[in-house]
């Protein structure tokens, strides 16, 4: 019985070995990528002022300049539109306080009145919706394309970083060799000229 017993144990534990070491292998890391190590000495960084995007950037300047003629002529149309509801309003009352209109006229001015008044809240929604998706659809496009030319720049220069410094950020001094904002303003518009000519523009 002890026999049995003692071969039971045995068998249990040697079980246990070989669950636990297949577990092992299941649970292993998948290969690593490899990564080149940069040596210190030789890392190339620089850095472009953001500002300069604004001002030196051809193409974010006109997207940016339409953007702002839709958005004025937008704000425009939605003046107009709610100051003549106001004026709409303001007549329905005054014709009500001179009791110059029967209460059944009264009551299709108030009907009136809230057709106009959701046609304008519609108005906001729509066309208010439509040119906050088309700024943000052009700010992704902006970004990308950024990105897309910083890493040709890197590229042609041989760069290891690139850094974008905003007046306020995170460098507290920096070397002003590192600063290639008036040649990285130069490629990215390079780079636009070719995208364009690309795209038959």
């Amino acid at each position: 019985m002890k026999l049995i017993y003692s071969a039971l144990i045995g068998l249990s534990i040697a079980t246990t070995i070989v669950s636990c070491s297949g577990q092992e292998k299941k649970d292993q890391d998948p290969k690593a990528p490899e990564v080149p190590t940069v040596d210190p000495q030789g890392l190339k960084m620089a850095f472009y002022n953001s500002d300069s995007l604004n001002s030196g950037f051809d193409y974010l300047k006109k997207q940016d300049s339409l953007i702002k003629i839709k958005q004025e002529r937008f704000q425009k149309e939605y003046q107009t539109r709610e100051n003549s509801l106001r004026q709409f309003y303001q007549r329905m009352v005054n014709a009500q306080e001179k009791m110059l209109v029967s209460s059944d006229e009264l009551k299709k001015m108030g009907e009136q009145y809230q057709r106009q008044e959701q046609s304008l809240m519609n108005y906001q929604q729509t066309e208010g919706g439509k040119l906050q998706e088309e700024a943000a659809e052009m700010q992704t496009v902006l970004n990308n394309r950024v990105s897309e030319f910083a890493k040709r720049y890197c590229e042609k220069y041989k760069l290891d970083i690139l850094m974008m410094h905003a007046p306020g950020g995170q460098f507290t001094y920096y070397n002003p060799k590192m600063d290639v904002t008036e040649s990285f303003i130069e490629f990215v518009n390079a780079e636009q000229t070719k995208m364009d000519n690309d795209l038959g523009k």
